[in-house]
C-alpha cells in the first residue's frame, strides 16, 4: 500500500474514529449512536434481569375495586389516617412510601362550614364549635397518624419554572447534607429551581419526604436520580429515604473521585450504591410489570389481607387505576406504572443488583475505539471481500461476548453501540473506496489493457497492481501459435476481397475461443493467431486454458470447415503449437512503437512446436513442460526431439480427447514407440504397420519409415531416441 492510499485510508477510518470519539466524550451527541446504544442497554437488560417476585416490598393499590368500596380519589385524610394506622398498627409493616403528594388541605372536610357557622352563628357554643373542630379536622387526624411512623411522603421537585404556577409550595422535609460537603462535585447534580411538596401539618409529622419526579433526559427511564441540589442543600429520592428508614436510618455518605470533582457512589450503612455525576442510578429492573405484590388499599382497610403477607415488609402506596394511572416508558414496558419504579430501585439497593459505568469505562471504550481503527485501517484494506466480511464478524462476535460478561459477571455497561459502528461505518467507506474510487485505476489499466484484451474481457478481470504491470517481467506463462496449412497457395487462387472475408470468418471463432479461455492476443500475422495465458493477470492454470482453447480451435474447424464449403471456399486446417515456461512479458518496441509481447526461448519453441505438426500430420503439439503442468488431459507423445536453433532435445506430445475405446489403441501405440526407442525396429515396424491398416496416420507413417531405414542403417549403439529436425 503506497503513502497516498495509506493516508487515504487513515482519512476514511478517521471521520469515523474522530465523530464517535466526540460523542462518547461528550462534545457531541449523535440521535443515531444514542438510539443504537439504548436498543442494545434495553436488549441486555431484557435478557440478564432476574424476571422474579421480591417478596420483601409490597404495592399498596389503590385500584379499580378501592375506588369503587371507598370513593373516587382523594380519598378524605381520615380514610388515609385509619389506612396508615391499619398497616402499622394491626398489619406491623416495615415502612412506607407515599408515591403521592397532599399540596393543598382536605377540601371534603366540614371544618369550612364549620367556620362559616362560626362567622355567621355567634350563639353557637365555642366548646361544642371545639369539639365538631376536632372531630372533622380531617387534615389533623392524618398528620396524627403519621407521627413516629417509619413513612416517607412523596414530593415533586421542578426543573423549570412555570409562570401559571408557584416556584414553591408546600414544605419541604430536612435535607439530607450541605451541598458543600460534596465540594466540586455538586456542579454535576440537578438543580430543581421550584417543589411542590406536601402541606406543612403532613410534612412535619411525617418529617421525612423523598422527591418522586423522574429527571430524564430520554424518553425511556433507564437513569433516575437519587439526590438533587435545591439551594445548597442535597434531598433524597423517595425510594432511597424509604430504604434507609427500612435498615434503621443508617449515615449516608457520598463516595468522590480521587479530584473531588466527580461523585462516584452513595454510602448507605453497609450498602454501596453506584451513581453517575449527576448522582442518577440505572434503574435495576428486577423484571416486567408484576415483578412485585400487589395488594388492593380497599382489601387492607377491610382487613381481608392476611397478616402475614404484610408484616414487616416495605410497603409503596401507588394506583393502578386507569383514570389515576402514572405510566412510564421503561427498557421493561411502554406503558410502566410508575410506582414499581421506586419499588424496582429499592430492591436493587437491597439485592445491591446494580449495574456500573464508572468513569474508567470511558477510557476502554476510547482504547477499543483505537485499536479497532488501527485494524480498519492497516489489516482490513489488505483482505479479500469474503476475509473482510468475515474479519469485522470475528471482532464483533468477540467484542460483543465480552461486553454481556463484563454486564452480566460484573455489571458494567461498557458502549455496545459505538465500537460496532465503528466497525460498519469504516468497513462502508473503505468498500466504497475499493468499489468507486479504486475504479478510476482500474479503467485507466483497462484502457491500457483493452489494446491487447477485449474491453469485455477486461471488465471480468479481477485486475490490481499486483498482478498487473507495462513493465517488463519474467513470468511462467503459456504460449500458443496457430498457423493455416498452405495458405500461401490457397491465397493464390482466391480474389482479394473473399479471402479477407475469409480470414475474418476464420480468426474471429479462434480469436473467441482464446478470449473464452482469457487468453491474450500478442498478435495476428496474416493467417497466424500468436496468444498467451499468465500476462496481463496471472494465471496458476495457464497451460491447461492454453490447451482447452487449442482443443476448442480444432473442435470448431469443423464447423468452419462445413460453412466454406458451402460458400465454395477451400478446407482450412490449422496447425497449433503450445509451449510453457519462464519468458519475459511486458511493453517491448521502440519509442516509434511499442507493444504489450512476450519474447524468449519458450516463445520460440511454441512456434517451432506449430511447425512440426505438419510432419507428424497431427492438429497440436505441446512440450513436455505443458503437459506436465496440465495432467488432467490425455496425451500421445509423439517423439524425442531437437527443434531448429535448440540442443537440449525434448519430448513433445499430442493432447487427445479420446474415448474408452482408443485408450486401447494409445497403449499400443506407446508400447511400439518404447519398441522403437529401445532400437526394437523390426518388433516397433511390425505394431505401427497393424496400427496404420486400421485406421491410417501420417504420424504412424513416419515411424514405420524410420524404422525401415534404421534396420537398414542402425543408430548407433547409444543413441538416445532423439530425431534433429533442421527445419522449422
Amino acid at each position: 500500500m503506497n503513502i497516498k492510499k495509506l493516508m487515504i485510508r487513515v482519512f476514511l477510518t478517521g471521520i469515523v474514529f474522530i465523530s464517535i470519539v466526540f460523542h462518547s466524550s461528550g462534545h457531541i451527541s449523535w440521535k443515531v449512536i444514542n438510539q443504537v446504544e439504548n436498543f442494545f442497554y434495553d436488549a441486555r437488560l431484557l435478557y440478564f434481569m432476574p424476571d422474579t417476585v421480591d417478596e420483601k416490598i409490597i404495592i399498596l393499590d389503590i385500584d379499580e375495586k378501592s375506588l369503587l368500596e371507598q370513593g373516587q380519589w382523594p380519598w378524605t385524610r381520615d380514610k388515609l389516617a385509619s389506612l396508615v394506622n391499619t398497616l402499622f398498627d394491626h398489619y406491623e409493616i416495615n415502612s412506607l412510601g407515599f408515591d403521592a403528594v397532599f399540596a393543598e388541605p382536605d377540601d371534603s372536610s366540614a371544618l369550612n362550614l364549620l367556620k362559616q357557622l362560626q362567622k355567621n352563628n355567634s350563639f353557637i357554643d365555642q366548646t361544642e364549635l371545639n369539639k365538631w373542630h376536632q372531630k372533622y379536622d380531617t387534615d389533623q387526624q392524618f398528620s396524627e397518624s403519621l407521627i413516629a411512623r417509619n413513612l416517607v411522603l412523596g414530593y415533586v421537585f421542578k426543573q423549570s419554572h412555570n409562570q401559571k404556577t408557584l416556584l414553591a409550595s408546600g414544605l419541604l422535609p430536612p435535607p439530607l447534607a450541605k451541598s458543600s460537603l460534596l465540594n466540586s462535585a455538586k456542579k454535576m447534580l440537578f438543580k430543581p429551581v421550584g417543589f411542590t411538596s406536601n402541606i406543612p401539618i403532613l410534612q412535619d409529622a411525617a418529617i421525612f419526604g423523598g422527591f418522586f419526579d423522574y429527571v430524564s433526559t430520554q424518553d425511556v427511564l433507564r437513569k433516575v436520580p437519587l439526590i438533587q441540589e435545591y439551594k445548597d442543600e442535597i434531598y433524597t429520592s423517595l425510594a432511597l429515604e424509604l430504604t434507609r428508614l427500612s435498615l434503621g436510618f443508617p449515615e449516608v455518605n457520598f463516595v468522590l473521585s480521587e479530584s473531588s470533582d466527580v461523585i462516584e457512589s452513595i454510602q448507605l450503612g453497609d450498602f454501596l450504591i453506584p451513581v453517575d455525576k449527576t448522582g442518577s442510578i440505572f434503574v435495576p429492573y428486577r423484571g416486567h410489570l408484576g415483578s412485585f405484590k400487589y395488594i388492593s388499599a380497599t382489601d387492607v382497610l377491610s382487613l381481608n389481607v392476611a397478616q402475614n403477607i404484610l408484616k414487616n415488609k416495605i410497603v409503596l402506596l401507588g394506583t393502578s387505576a386507569a383514570g389515576l394511572l402514572d405510566l412510564r416508558s421503561t427498557p421493561v414496558g411502554e406503558s410502566f406504572i410508575g410506582v414499581e419504579v421506586h419499588a424496582n430501585i429499592i430492591s436493587g439497593i437491597l439485592e445491591q443488583r446494580f449495574l456500573k459505568q464508572p468513569d474508567y469505562i470511558l477510557g476502554i471504550e476510547l482504547s477499543v475505539l483505537f485499536i479497532l481503527s488501527l485494524i480498519m485501517t492497516f489489516i482490513f484494506p489488505r483482505l479479500k471481500p469474503i476475509m473482510g466480511v468475515i474479519t469485522i464478524i470475528i471482532l464483533s462476535f468477540v467484542y460483543i461476548s465480552l461486553n454481556l460478561y463484563f454486564w452480566s459477571n460484573h455489571q458494567l455497561v461498557i458502549p455496545l453501540a459505538t465500537p460496532l459502528l465503528l466497525l460498519a461505518g469504516c468497513a462502508f467507506l473503505h468498500i466504497n473506496y475499493n468499489f468507486f474510487i479504486e475504479q478510476k485505476h482500474k479503467r485507466h489499466l483497462s484502457k491500457v489493457f483493452s489494446h491487447y484484451i477485449p474491453q469485455e474481457l477486461v471488465k471480468d478481470f479481477d485486475i490490481n497492481e499486483a498482478q498487473m504491470s507495462l513493465t517488463g517481467e519474467s513470468r511462467e506463462m503459456s504460449v500458443l501459435f496457430t498457423d493455416v496449412r498452405n495458405f500461401t497457395a490457397m491465397s493464390e487462387n482466391m480474389p482479394a476481397t473473399e479471402l479477407t472475408q475469409l480470414m475474418n470468418e476464420f480468426l474471429t471463432p479462434i480469436t473467441k475461443a482464446i478470449h473464452t479461455r482469457k487468453g491474450t492476443i500478442d498478435k495476428y500475422m496474416g493467417d497466424a493467431v500468436m496468444a498467451f495465458w499468465g500476462a496481463p493477470v496471472k494465471n496458476l492454470n495457464h497451460a491447461h486454458d492454453a490447451i482447452q482453447t487449442a482443443l476448442d480451435i480444432i473442435e470448431q474447424m469443423q464447423g468452419i470447415s462445413t460453412a466454406f464449403k458451402q460458400k465454395g471456399w477451400p478446407k482450412i486446417k490449422v496447425g497449433i503449437g503450445v509451449s510453457s515456461g519462464n519468458m519475459n512479458v511486458g511493453n517491448m518496441g521502440s519509442e516509434f512503437r511499442i507493444a504489450y509481447t512476450v519474447m524468449g526461448d519458450i516463445v520460440n519453441l511454441g512456434s517451432r512446436l506449430e511447425g512440426l505438426t505438419k510432419i507428424y500430420g497431427v492438429d497440436i503439439i505441446v512440450s513436455e513442460a505443458t503437459s506436465k503442468l496440465a495432467p488432467k488431459f490425455n496425451y500421445r507423445t509423439l517423439d524425442k526431439v531437437r527443434v531448429k536453433g535448440k540442443q537440449e532435445p525434448i519430448t513433445i506430445y499430442q493432447p487427445l480427447n479420446i474415448d474408452a475405446q482408443k485408450i486401447n489403441r494409445l497403449k499400443i501405440y506407446h508400447d511400439a514407440l518404447t519398441l522403437y526407442w529401445q532400437q526394437c525396429f523390426s518388433e516397433a515396424k511390425m505394431i505401427f504397420i497393424a496400427l496404420y491398416s486400421e485406421a491410417p496416420e501420417l504420424l504412424i507413417d513416419v515411424y514405420i519409415n524410420r524404422c525401415e531405414l534404421f534396420e537398414k542403417s542402425p543408430p548407433d549403439i547409444n543413441w538416445d531416441g532423439v530425431f534433429t529436425h533442421t527445419s522449422k
